[in-house]
C-alpha cells in the first residue's frame, strides 16, 4: 500500500520513528559478507529491487489518496531473510519513484513529473508495505520452524500462502492504527470506506507469494535463506 498524499507532520514523524530504527537494525544485521561472496545472490538481490519496484507500479488508486498493490514481501523475506528484505523493500520504494519519473516525465515535463512524486510518504510506505509484512513473515517462519510436523508444504503453504494472506490484514490494522493515532483524517477516511480491499487482496497476495516461494525452493533451494532441507525433508 502506498500513500499518495503528502503525509502530515505527525504522521511523517511517527513513521520516521518506526522506519529509521528498523532500517538501522537491518543494515547492521544484514549478511553483507555472504552477499558479497556469492555472485548469484548479488544478482538476485539487485533483481529483486528492480522487479519489486516495477511490480509495485501495478497498483489501484483509491480517491487519489491510497494505492493498493500486492506486496510480495513474504517471498522476499523467505528468500533473503528479514534484514535484507527490509533493505530490498526500502530500495524498491526508491526505484518505484524513479520508474514513475521515467514513465511520466519527458524532456519538457520532468519538473512537472518530479512535483507529482511524493517522496515524503516513503517512510509511511516503508513501515506499512515493508516492515509490517516482513516482520509478520519472520514470525510465521519462527512458528513453522518450531512445529513438529515436517513437510515442505508447511513452508510453501504455511508461510508463502497463508502467511502472506494474513499479512494483508496486519498491514490494514497497522495502517488504521497509524493513521488514527496521528490524526491523518484523509487516508483514515479512505480506509474506513474501502477497508474491505485488504480482504480482497488476501488471495492474490497469498497466491503470488506461495507460487514464487514454491518455484524458488524447488528450482534454487540454496537461494532460499529460510529453507532447510534437514528440517523439512528429515526423517
Amino acid at each position: 500500500m502506498n500513500l499518495l498524499l503528502p503525509p502530515s507532520f505527525t504522521l511523517l514523524l511517527a513513521s520516521l520513528a518506526l522506519a529509521l530504527p528498523a532500517l538501522g537494525v537491518a543494515l547492521r544485521g544484514a549478511p553483507w559478507r555472504q552477499l558479497a561472496a556469492t555472485q548469484q545472490r548479488q544478482h538476485a538481490f539487485f533483481a529483486a529491487i528492480l522487479a519489486l519496484g516495477l511490480f509495485w507500479l501495478l497498483q489501484v488508486e483509491v480517491r487519489d489518496s491510497l494505492g493498493f498493490h500486492p506486496m510480495l514481501m513474504a517471498v522476499v523475506t523467505m528468500i533473503f531473510g528479514w534484514h535484507l528484505a527490509l533493505i530490498i523493500g526500502a530500495l524498491a520504494l526508491v526505484a518505484l519513484q524513479v520508474y514513475r519519473l521515467a514513465l511520466w516525465g519527458s524532456l519538457d515535463g520532468w519538473l512537472e513529473a518530479w512535483q507529482g512524486l511524493n517522496p515524503a510518504a516513503l517512510p509511511v510506505d516503508f513501515v506499512l508495505s515493508v516492515v509490517v509484512p516482513a516482520s509478520w513473515t519472520l514470525l510465521v517462519l519462527y512458528l513453522v520452524d518450531r512445529w513438529s510436523f515436517k513437510n515442505p508444504f508447511t513452508f510453501f503453504l504455511g508461510v508463502g500462502f497463508f502467511g502472506a494472506m494474513l499479512s494483508c490484514l496486519w498491514m490494514g490494522a497497522a495502517a488504521f492504527t497509524l493513521f488514527y493515532l496521528t490524526g491523518s483524517e484523509a487516508p483514515l477516511a479512505v480506509l474506513n470506506e474501502h477497508g474491505l480491499l485488504f480482504v480482497l487482496m488476501m488471495f492474490p497476495e497469498g497466491f503470488c507469494n506461495g507460487a514464487l516461494a514454491t518455484v524458488f525452493t524447488i528450482l534454487w533451494p540454496d537461494m532460499v535463506k529460510t529453507y532447510r532441507d534437514e528440517w523439512y525433508l528429515g526423517d
